[in-house]
């Protein structure tokens, strides 16, 4: 299960790097901002993981552990739920420049707030283990 999760990540990961083609400097302007906040919080994935298991570890009955647990696997999984939806080639595909920007902003707001989300988590976690 490990390793089919690290290669749908690696795979959604080079599919979104590989980015499709843009005709307007606006829009490949907006979704290289989406990519980039994507690129940034991406590796958190790791820290996530880790920290879960450190918390885990330490108890996993406590009432703060379990809810540090669960908002460490909905900041993954809120991750992995955006790379999933994130569908740029079936939304440019004919569509207006305006489309294209209307959806790269929803985007761009989704992949905000997963960030945050991760962020949050991860910052929880650590002062809950004292790191």
């Amino acid at each position: 299960m490990k390793y089919l999760s690290i290669s749908i990540v690696l795979l959604l990961t080079m599919l979104i790097s590989c980015g499709p083609k843009h005709d307007n400097p606006e829009v490949k302007k907006l979704y290289d901002e989406v990519i980039a906040i994507h690129d940034e919080v991406m590796p958190k994935i790791s820290d996530i993981s880790k920290l879960r298991r450190k918390v885990r570890k330490l108890d996993n009955q406590n009432p703060s552990s379990l809810a540090i647990i669960k908002q460490l696997e909905d900041a993954d999984d809120g991750m992995m739920n955006w790379m999933s939806d994130f569908q740029v080639y079936k939304t440019y595909a004919d569509s207006s420049k305006e489309s294209k920007m209307r959806y790269l902003e929803i985007e761009k707001k989704k992949i905000q707030e997963v960030s945050d989300q991760m962020y949050s988590s991860i910052k929880t976690a650590k002062e809950f283990l004292n790191e």
